[in-house]
């Protein structure tokens, strides 16, 4: 079984854009891992936890992030090259891991792990939902990874006391425009108890401003022909150096005048690590938010936009001023 789990993460990592060969192994990991735990995509919101930093999905959410190919084939290759270059600079030490919101399959790191040796490569879990948690050690015990994982904390990770020095900590607790999560909550809490050497999986997230030009729709095809995209500017980023939400704003000017209806959209997007990124509509995570519409007799010149960190966070606006 371990070496299925093997081949699988295999050929994730190397199918490059074979988007057939992406969707295929990625199903076959989510069945695999759906028969080993008994949490499938069902019954999504059955578990949620609400937390002063947004809300934690609920177990059977949590697996359906794993279907989203892109998004689990990135993090994954990105998280790999993070691995391998740390152990590469420890040159034959071992390095630690921190996975913060594992879910119930530990998605991110699973699949990874029959690719090393346990002497090198030690893993601590968090996650707050005691059944994701459970479901996360049958993976592990399954296929005999008991000696990778050093510690399971049931504990949210938004307060988590790191005691360790840790060479790459990863957490993906996001949706779009970090809309009611709590990711930037794990990150402000997590980075500044870590080594300024260690890693952080995503490496950055940016929110921009695009405008879109509106097509014509077609109703056979569903779609939306002959619109166009244009960048407006980022409005703030999230990383290592930029961690505090005050400074978490911009400032963006409408060009005019405009021939047609246009959208100002939110875009997000999330480089996990190096040159291994998810861009525009790549998946749920980089869908494009519809914040103001342009028509006639309604044109915005300037708007703002700030993140509004919260229980329930979200990025508000307001516009500045007006066209005539």
């Amino acid at each position: 079984m371990l070496e299925v789990l093997s081949n699988l993460a295999y050929k994730i990592l190397n199918c490059g854009e074979d988007y057939l060969e992406m969707k295929e192994s990625v199903q076959q990991l989510y069945d695999l891992f759906k028969e080993i735990t008994q949490v499938d995509i069902e019954n999504y919101n059955s578990n949620d936890i609400f937390l002063p930093s947004g809300k934690a999905l609920s177990s059977s959410y949590a697996a359906h992030c794993l279907l989203e190919m892109k998004r689990t084939a990135i993090f994954l290759r990105g998280i790999k090259k993070a691995i391998d270059f740390k152990l590469a600079e420890k040159n034959g030490k071992p390095i630690r891991i921190l996975y913060a919101g594992t879910g119930p399959y530990a998605t991110l790191v699973t699949p990874l792990l029959p690719l090393y040796s346990s002497e090198l490569v030690k893993v601590d879990f968090i996650e707050i939902n005691p059944i994701s948690m459970q479901a996360a050690k049958r993976v592990v015990e399954h296929f005999g990874l008991t000696t990778f994982v050093e510690h399971y904390y049931v504990c949210d990770a938004a307060t988590f006391t790191v005691a360790k020095l840790y060479d790459v900590v990863i957490s993906e607790t996001m949706q779009c425009c970090l809309h009611n999560e709590p990711q930037v909550a794990i990150m402000q809490n997590l980075i500044p108890q870590c080594s300024p050497s260690a890693l952080f999986i995503p490496e950055q997230i940016t929110i921009d401003a695009q405008l879109y030009k509106r097509g014509t729709w077609d109703g056979d095809q569903l779609i939306d022909e002959g619109g166009a995209i244009s960048y407006l500017g980022e409005i703030f980023r999230v990383d290592k150096k930029n961690l505090d939400s005050s400074t978490f704003r911009g400032t963006i000017s409408i060009p005019h005048p405009l021939k047609s209806p246009h959208d100002v959209l939110l875009c997000t997007t999330i480089r996990v690590y190096n040159d291994e990124v998810l861009g525009f509509k790549d998946c749920s995570l980089n869908t494009p938010l519809k914040y103001y519409e342009i028509r006639d007799g309604y044109e915005p010149r300037t708007i703002e936009f700030w993140y509004n960190q919260s229980e329930k966070s979200v990025i508000e606006s307001k516009v500045l001023d007006y066209i005539g």
